[in-house]
């Protein structure tokens, strides 16, 4: 809980910029196809075999709303427009989120910070909600699972060489463990690897 309340502070920080490139599904041969509307330089579309997702950007640039296509088959391409129809599904920008990605049926958004882990969400495309809500830092996309940075703890200037560096810049420090999330059942086993990491 501390680690989700810490995303949504540091959300008043956020930047505008994606995290477009982690986005792949090795497991089912997913990868993103990126193109720029020609009606709106504030739209972007991203396909994959099942779902084309249509991201606009937010209110001053911060965060983007998404729109969920369902295709009837891969080789359908609907046209990169934020035109919402019957049939699609519409997650409208909260925490300043944009699109990280898409795992099998799962769509994973992500409020990037500064230094630190950022907030992410999962929703299950099939059921049409929200799943997951965590905090993350340095994700990396597995076939079913995803590894990353979370925080375990206080920085100490006996556990975190750099945190008087990092002090007199006016930043925090904490430690992190690198943790592996199940995108099956969202359970998160935690390897035996830690860092030290800055905070705003």
């Amino acid at each position: 809980m501390k680690i989700i309340c810490f995303g949504f502070v540091l959300s008043a920080f956020l930047i505008s910029f994606s995290v477009h490139a982690i986005a792949q599904d090795g497991a089912q041969g997913e990868t993103i196809n990126q193109s720029i509307s020609a009606e709106s330089s504030q739209v972007q579309c991203h396909q994959f075999p099942k779902y084309f997702i249509v991201a606009k950007d937010g209110a001053d640039n911060m965060g983007t709303d998404i729109l969920v296509k369902y295709k009837s088959g891969p080789e359908k391409t609907p046209p990169c427009e934020y035109v919402i129809e019957n049939s699609d599904f519409e997650i409208k920008n909260e925490w300043a989120e944009y699109f990280a990605g898409v795992k099998g049926d799962l769509l994973l958004l992500d409020s990037t910070t500064g230094p630190g882990p950022t907030l992410f969400t999962i929703w299950d495309l099939k059921k049409q909600e929200k799943v997951y809500v965590g905090s993350w830092a340095d994700p990396v996309f597995q076939d079913d699972s995803v590894l990353y940075w979370m925080e375990t703890g206080a920085a100490t200037k006996d556990n975190c060489p750099d945190l008087k560096k990092w002090e007199s810049h006016g930043l925090g420090g904490a430690i992190e463990t690198k943790v592996l999330l199940s995108l099956s059942d969202f359970t998160i086993t935690k390897t035996r690897e830690t860092r030290c990491s800055a905070r705003q």
